[in-house]
């Protein structure tokens, strides 16, 4: 598709989910376009970055094919910019004959070659356009090779070729310049995939510029005429949430105060599952949701220790609120257990580093980077349960063989205590729930102290979430939902493998009888499972085990067995 082409009239209703539509149709093209132009991806990334941003913030109820125009005049702008800006730069550092030649030429004509044989996009619309486009296009051609043919013949191949008359002909002379170009564009060109830095950074400066916006609508608001009575009502609803918040303790999660796509719609539905890495060999897969993004993990290989001293790491991706992947290698050792900040890009990874020595990894950019370092003093493996703090930035809990552990500072430093509970979940408040046989126990302090909430299961529960109503329970004998104020009551029997809690409902993972995945939806005030449609590719698989992460923007599903895949689901809005 060109550059800003529309797919059609469609008007923009949610601006969340048309973001994403915006970006799906202009985001490739348009920074293959700027690499090949510019030769710096990096320059690139800022030129897509800044016209995509700019041609969004000033489209009101348009179409689909007006913003993608508003935005292609944006693009073209900002690329002659930066082209003309970076032109005498590199013109002094001596570069080869055909760039040397590429730099004389405007920068407009530079973007309109790299458009025509980087792109191979059509020079112009209808019959007319493209006969002028292509006259223009010859006449930039006969340019560069008026350029090429006065450069020293030991320069360049080429140069020597162009500039040598008798060894060829017109005809001859334009097709080994247009070889040229198209190889150098080619060399450019970074192919398909968008980086991921350049999509987290439209999300986060969306939101910024969104949030920037709706202050400056509040002000402007409260300078009216109604500011005495609106400020009246202001220090009455804010003096009524004080007393509500001292009455219930109740903490606000900081994660809400990022979401780029807004929130999914009530009760929490599942929209559309894609398979994002299929055909892992062997069951390792984990993911993590941090505040913004996701994190995914496999082994590289079923047989991972390369020797007793040598082990191999696992290959990491990052998955942005879209469900774009970008799998970047072996980063983090391999993970044995896996947890993302709500509240922050935070990720920390526990298991064996490269030569099996056990430790962890931790990102503080969702993954992107990672640092390496050693677990908790006395930790003789990975934990068996690893959670942040949603209410607390930064704030990171892990358990295994009786002993609590807690960090502030996401695992740089960290304390330790004996504990007769198995914790089990916070909810978005930051209430921690845990397990003790026959019971279910509270904590508003980290583990630090325990209330009794109510019966349990005799039996450790193999995964469970929190919600602010109550605790959903998963095992081989199935779903059981444990309400705060009420009997509790077994919700499916099928295989439960993991629950991931979102606001006051949870994405719940489990296998039929046969071992083949379920996905599905679970709603605090109706409890009841709502099944997501699954890809064939996904509902024929055989599993054992599983993990799902999930935040406003989605949710990341891990399933293991024989052969795994890491899936996202998004939800209805």
């Amino acid at each position: 598709m060109q550059v800003g082409q529309a797919a059609g009239p469609v008007k923009r209703t949610t601006r969340a989910g048309d973001f994403a539509g915006y970006l799906s149709r202009n985001l490739t093209d348009a920074y293959r376009l700027a690499t090949m132009a510019l030769g710096d991806p990096v320059a690139a990334q800022d030129v897509v970055h800044d016209s995509a941003l700019a041609a969004w913030q000033v489209a009101g109820d348009w179409s689909a094919g007006a913003l993608d125009a508003a935005f292609a005049r944006r693009f073209t702008s900002d690329c002659v910019r930066a082209l003309r800006a970076r032109g005498p730069q590199e013109a002094a550092q001596g570069s080869e004959s055909l760039e040397d030649a590429l730099l004389d030429l405007a920068p407009g004509d530079r973007l309109m070659l790299a458009r025509a044989l980087g792109l191979a996009e059509p020079t112009g619309s209808g019959p007319a356009g493209r006969r002028s486009a292509d006259r223009r296009l010859a006449g930039i051609l006969r340019s560069l090779r008026a350029r090429m043919a006065e450069a020293p013949p030991a320069e360049a191949r080429m140069a020597e070729a162009v500039a040598s008359g008798a060894a060829l002909d017109d005809a001859a002379a334009g097709a080994a310049l247009d070889e040229g170009l198209r190889a150098l564009y080619a060399a450019r060109d970074p192919g398909g995939d968008v980086p991921l830095q350049l999509r987290l950074r439209l999300q986060r400066s969306l939101h910024e510029a969104e949030a920037t916006a709706a202050e400056r609508d509040r002000i402007a608001r409260a300078s009216g005429w109604s500011f005495v009575f609106n400020a009246f009502m202001v220090v009455v609803v804010l003096t009524l949430v004080v007393v509500v918040a001292s009455v219930l303790d109740l903490r606000g999660s900081p994660a809400a105060s990022a979401d780029p796509v807004g929130d999914p719609s009530t009760p929490l539905t599942i929209d559309a599952v894609s398979v994002i890495q299929g055909g892992v060999d062997g069951p390792d897969v984990h993911v993590a949701a941090t505040q913004t993004s996701f994190v995914a993990a496999y082994e590289a290989s079923a047989g991972w220790h390369v020797s007793p001293q040598q082990c191999l790491a696992d290959v990491v991706g990052v998955i942005d609120s879209f469900g774009q992947p970008q799998w970047l290698g072996e980063r983090a050792g391999h993970v044995q257990a896996i947890a993302g900040d709500p509240s922050s890009e935070g990720v920390y990874a526990a298991g064996p580093g490269e030569y099996c020595q056990l430790g962890r990894h931790s990102s503080a950019d969702g993954g992107l980077t990672w640092s390496p370092g050693s677990l908790p003093t006395g930790a003789a493996t990975s934990p068996s349960w690893l959670a942040f703090d949603p209410a607390r930035a930064g704030s990171l809990l892990a358990f295994d063989a009786g002993v609590l552990y807690v960090s502030s500072n996401a695992g740089a430093t960290w304390t330790s205590s004996r504990s007769d509970v198995t914790p089990i979940g916070f909810d978005s408040t930051g209430r921690l729930v845990g397990w003790s046989p026959g019971n279910l126990l509270e904590s508003l302090d980290e583990g630090s102290t325990w209330g009794h909430t109510g019966p349990g299961p005799a039996d450790k529960p193999e995964t469970g979430a929190a919600t602010s109503n109550g605790v959903l329970l998963g095992s081989k004998a199935g779903l059981w939902w444990y309400p705060l104020a009420a009997s509790p009551s077994l919700i499916g029997s099928d295989s439960v493998y993991s629950i991931a809690a979102l606001g006051d409902g949870a994405v719940v993972l489990g296998a039929d009888a046969g071992g083949h995945p379920w996905l599905a939806t679970v709603a605090d005030t109706q409890p009841g499972m709502s099944l997501a449609t699954l890809p064939p590719e996904l509902a024929s698989l055989s599993i054992t085990g599983g993990q799902v992460a999930a935040n406003d923007s989605g949710a990341a599903i891990a399933l293991s067995g024989p052969s795994s895949a890491v899936a996202f689901a998004t939800f209805a809005r």
